[in-house]
C-alpha cells in the first residue's frame, strides 16, 4: 500500500505540474508545445506526433522504448527500486506511465535473470535509467521543433500604373 500512495503522490504532483505549465504556456502562446511536453512523458514520441512530425516521433518512441524494455529484460521486468541504485531510480521517472505503472504494480526492486550472467543486472538498470533520462531530453525539443508555418498576410494591390500622356 505504501508504493501505491508514493506512486499516486508522484503521479499528482506530475499532474499538478502539467497543469500549471499549459496554463503558463498558454500566456506566452506556446500551449500547444507545453501540451506536448507531458505528452511526451507518458508516451515517448507523442509530443512530436501532437506537432506534426511523425517521422521524429517513430524514431524516438522506437530507440526510447527498446532500451527501456530491454533493460526490463534484462532486469526480470521489474523497474529500479532505491535499493537498487539512488541514481537510476530518479533517473527512470522520465519514463512516464511505464515507470509510474511499475510502481503501481509494486514491479520495483529489479532482480538479475537467472539465465543471463549476473554481469549484465547493471547494465539493464543503466539501459532503464538511460531511457528516462533520453526522453526528458526528446520531451525538452518538442520546444525546439517549429509550428505550423503562418499564413502569409494578403497583400495590397499594387495602385495602377498611370496611363502614359498621349500627345497629339
Amino acid at each position: 500500500m505504501g508504493q501505491l500512495k508514493q506512486a499516486l503522490t508522484a503521479f499528482g504532483i506530475v499532474a499538478a505540474g502539467a497543469v500549471i505549465s499549459i496554463a503558463m504556456a498558454a500566456q506566452m502562446g506556446h500551449r500547444r508545445k507545453a501540451l506536448a511536453f507531458w505528452l511526451g512523458w507518458l508516451v515517448p514520441g507523442l509530443g512530436h506526433l501532437v506537432l506534426g512530425r511523425a517521422k521524429k516521433a517513430a524514431f524516438f518512441f522506437g530507440t526510447t522504448a527498446s532500451m527501456f524494455l530491454f533493460g526490463l529484460w534484462i532486469c526480470g521486468w521489474h523497474t529500479v527500486s532505491f535499493e537498487d541504485n539512488p541514481f537510476y531510480f530518479v533517473g527512470q521517472f522520465g519514463s512516464g506511465v511505464t515507470m509510474l505503472l511499475g510502481q503501481v504494480l509494486g514491479l520495483t526492486k529489479a532482480h538479475p535473470r537467472l539465465d543471463l550472467p549476473v554481469s549484465w543486472y547493471d547494465p539493464g538498470l543503466l539501459y532503464v535509467c538511460v531511457a528516462g533520462l533520453l526522453n526528458v531530453v526528446i520531451m525538452l525539443s518538442v520546444f525546439t521543433v517549429p509550428g505550423p508555418p503562418k499564413p502569409e498576410a494578403p497583400r495590397a494591390p499594387a495602385p495602377p500604373e498611370p496611363a502614359p500622356e498621349v500627345t497629339a
